[in-house]
């Protein structure tokens, strides 16, 4: 099993979800209602030959970074040979689309209906930067958050993003989390 960033990003995305939760909600336009979720079901965009799926980790909260990294893969290798079923493509609360596999630097990613925002992962290139006032080699990618409006605004995006940021730069903090 290869070991990529994604299982790290699910993480913190959840520990993020967990403080900012009308991110993982949906808008009841009929009610006129926001449903903010209690469960974590994690949409993974997936780039097929048949074109663009998105397959979900149910209870991704309950998952450690290995069972994310082994599921990320199932769902994957059954996504590129067409073998979801209906129930692998359903219900997830919230979505990450990676480009940078794909050589994306920057986009802006598209929400997925009827989740309230999505989270675009980007190309992770080695990047000077100034750490401690010495400039340092290191990895580094953007992140870029599409939200619905009607149930959050900017300032709201921008704090659930720093904590994504936050947990990725210190990853051992990740594992002091607890459900």
């Amino acid at each position: 099993m290869k070991l990529t960033y994604l299982p790290f990003i699910i993480k913190a995305l959840i520990t993020a979800l967990k403080q900012y939760p009308f991110l993982n909600a949906t808008l009841n336009e009929e009610k006129e209602e926001i449903v903010l979720k209690k469960y974590y079901n994690i949409g993974i965009a997936t780039d097929t030959e048949q074109g663009l799926v998105v397959p979900v980790i149910k209870a991704a909260e309950h998952k450690s970074i290995t069972q994310l990294a082994e599921e990320i893969a199932r769902l994957s290798q059954r996504a590129r040979a067409g073998q979801l079923t209906l129930d692998e493509i359903q219900g997830s609360t919230f979505t990450i689309t990676n480009v940078g596999g794909i050589g994306g630097v920057f986009a802006t990613p598209i929400i997925n209906y009827p989740e309230v925002a999505i989270l675009g992962v980007h190309k992770i290139t080695k990047r000077p930067v100034v750490k401690h006032s010495q400039i340092v080699i290191r990895d580094m990618t953007y992140l870029s958050v599409s939200f619905d409006h009607r149930v959050l605004d900017g300032a709201m995006a921008a704090e659930f993003t720093n904590v994504i940021k936050q947990y990725l730069e210190d990853p051992k903090l990740l594992l002091l989390e607890t459900d």
